[in-house]
């Protein structure tokens, strides 16, 4: 495509926070490949922070469709066409994108081949036999195909401010008196959007509990609002002084710069796994059960994956059929996350600390 002709760009990506996150070097090649173009990024209410602090989107427009009602679409609409867009670039592919790419007015709208509703668009980019991919790899393909350039290095974009690393150096210190130099700082994430890629809390209790007497850690809870109750709960069972919540206290960025602080972090498939696998320095402990890490799992080189192998890995399930146990601490989480034991996830930081000469206590 002619970048000199494409002055206007639609982005449409509506998905989760974690899913909007890869999309991210996605749009910094559409960037590069229309350097002097306006860009829009359509994304929904959840994950606006993703597009909001890209540094590669001029515009965001945002769908909150727990209150959006039929006069809030007909204004979207309205809204979409009065930007007279040149090109519009549908990285989702589901029935109500390729909707708004054709309600868009754009006059190039592109979108994969096995869309349903494909027909919607006029310019289809097709696969040509390539395998399942990551997602990340995925959208950039995507791009590409409609004209932006590649990307030698894949970073997602979340821009932090002076504002941010003070909240997280003052987080830590607050919370732990001042003790933060020459501490190992753990971080762990015991939520998750999918219940079914939840590690069982229990587990999160046990492994806290040796870690602070194997190495006296510190170790911060990290979610977002509605996971209080996990942090409650692996507090009161944890019962130490070295261990706080971070849960719903932080914002993204924010969420971000404390990440920078650990030296592990603990964490389901997640949009926090994403963020943390990126940061140089910090080592990722990524639990997949009813996810394909070949498809969502952390690119960062510091990042390990631990899963287990039962025959009906991935389903890409948020029920499980198999999800029976008369344990209440366990009946939240699904088997193939269960048999992910605390030991496995104890040995690998064990031996990391152990190659890295660290003392335990």
């Amino acid at each position: 495509m002619d970048a000199g002709g494409i002055k206007n760009i639609l982005i449409i990506k509506l998905s989760s926070i974690g899913d909007c996150l890869l999309a991210t070097p996605a749009i910094e090649s559409i960037r590069k490949g229309y350097p002097d173009s306006f860009i829009t990024w359509l994304i929904e209410d959840k994950s606006k922070d993703i597009a909001l602090l890209n540094p590669n989107v001029d515009e965001v427009i945002v769908i909150d469709k727990k209150k959006f009602k039929i006069s809030d679409y007909l204004s979207l609409i309205k809204k979409l066409k009065s930007r007279h867009y040149d090109l519009s670039i549908d990285l989702q592919g589901v029935d109500r994108t390729s909707i708004f790419a054709f309600l868009s007015g754009a006059k190039i709208r592109c979108v994969e081949e096995y869309a349903n509703l494909g027909f919607l668009n006029n310019k289809k980019i097709i696969r040509g036999g390539r395998p399942p991919e990551h997602a990340a790899q995925f959208y950039l393909f995507l791009a590409e195909k409609c004209g932006g350039k590649k990307i030698p290095d894949i970073n997602f974009a979340l821009i932090t401010s002076d504002e941010d690393k003070k909240f997280a150096g003052g987080f830590l210190k607050k919370n732990f008196d001042g003790n933060i130099d020459n501490n190992l700082f753990v971080g762990i994430n015991p939520a998750g959007a999918w219940k079914t890629k939840r590690w069982p809390i229990k587990y999160f209790i046990e492994l806290s509990k040796r870690l602070i007497l194997a190495f006296h850690v510190n170790i911060v809870i990290f979610g977002g609002k509605g996971d209080e109750c996990f942090a409650q709960e692996i507090l009161k069972e944890v019962e130490s002084d070295k261990i706080k919540s971070a849960v719903s206290k932080t914002s993204l960025k924010q969420a971000k710069e404390l990440l920078m602080k650990m030296d592990y972090f603990i964490t389901p498939d997640s949009s926090l796994m994403h963020i943390a696998s990126s940061i140089e320095g910090l080592k990722t402990i990524a639990l997949f059960g009813p996810t394909d890490p070949k498809l969502t799992g952390p690119l960062g080189k510091n990042s390990v994956v631990l899963r287990d192998n039962l025959y009906c890995m991935p389903c890409f399930k948020k029920e499980c059929p198999l999800n029976k146990t008369e344990n209440k601490n366990l009946k939240e989480c699904v088997l193939c996350m269960r048999r992910i034991t605390p030991d496995k996830v104890f040995s690998e930081i064990s031996k990391d600390t152990s190659e890295k000469g660290l003392l335990n206590g």
